[in-house]
This record gives structure tokens, C-alpha cells and sequence, in this order.
């Protein structure tokens, strides 16, 4: 499961998200503070997904941590996105579990904290399975 990749795309797919990041949503790649003309997000991940949640010694979720950081140079903008941040990953099932705001050199920075379980992709299949191996 491309945990990275489910948080990029429910972000970029967020209007107002997208229209003030457009291309400026990197995994790892944090910017350099001349850079910070327009808004950047940073998804990194704080931990592997780990398995969790068990049936019948087979795992069904991950249980994830993440840390999604907004940095501008207008402090407004830099809290909305952040907030908006939050509800996508809300509807994700991750959960805002702490996080910090700071200002250096004119750089706003709003990083949060995401902590979270996503069910496994092949969940459907995986249930069937376990229901199966029940009746046996």
C-alpha cells in the first residue's frame, strides 16, 4: 500500500489545496528558504506502516504516523492550508495527533501531525478468505 501516494492524491485533488500548491507537493523535499515564493507541502513519513488490527492471525490495517508541513510567506495562508490539510486527511481516517507552528526568516511553517489506520487494498479478498477458513 502506497500510503505516500493515497495522501498526495486526496490532497492534490482538494480545489482550494491545489490551486495554492499547484506543483509544490513533494515527499521529502523540503524547500530551500528562497524558494518559498508560493506555498509548499511536505508529506514525510515519521514511521512505517505497521500492521494492525487482527483476524485469524492475518493483519488488516496499517497503522500510520505522518507529518504534513505547509510553509509560506503569509501566516493566513499557511494556517487555511493547514486547516484544510486536516480535514482532508480527516475524511482519510487520519487523525491530527500534534504538530507546531513556526516563523524563521520570514517562513511561515504550520506542521502537523497525522496519525492513522488504512485498510490493507486487498481487504475484500482478505475478509472473504477469513470467512471461508471460519465455515471450515
Amino acid at each position: 500500500m502506497d500510503v505516500l501516494a493515497i495522501i498526495f492524491n486526496a490532497l492534490i485533488a482538494d480545489e482550494f489545496i491545489g490551486k495554492e500548491a499547484e506543483d509544490r507537493i513533494k515527499y521529502y523535499e523540503y524547500p530551500e528558504s528562497g524558494e518559498v515564493e508560493k506555498p509548499y507541502i511536505i508529506i514525510a513519513p515519521l514511521d512505517v506502516p505497521a500492521p494492525s488490527d487482527f483476524a485469524d492471525d492475518t493483519w488488516l490495517t496499517f497503522d500510520c504516523l505522518y507529518q504534513i508541513d505547509v510553509w509560506t510567506k503569509n501566516r493566513i495562508t499557511t494556517r487555511q492550508i493547514g486547516e484544510r490539510i486536516h480535514q482532508v486527511l480527516w475524511k482519510l481516517g487520519l487523525r491530527q495527533n500534534g504538530g507546531l507552528s513556526e516563523y524563521d526568516s520570514g517562513i511561515f511553517r504550520d506542521a502537523r501531525r497525522f496519525r492513522g489506520k488504512l485498510y490493507r487494498e486487498d481487504f475484500d479478498t482478505i475478509a472473504k478468505s477469513i470467512s471461508l477458513n471460519k465455515e471450515e
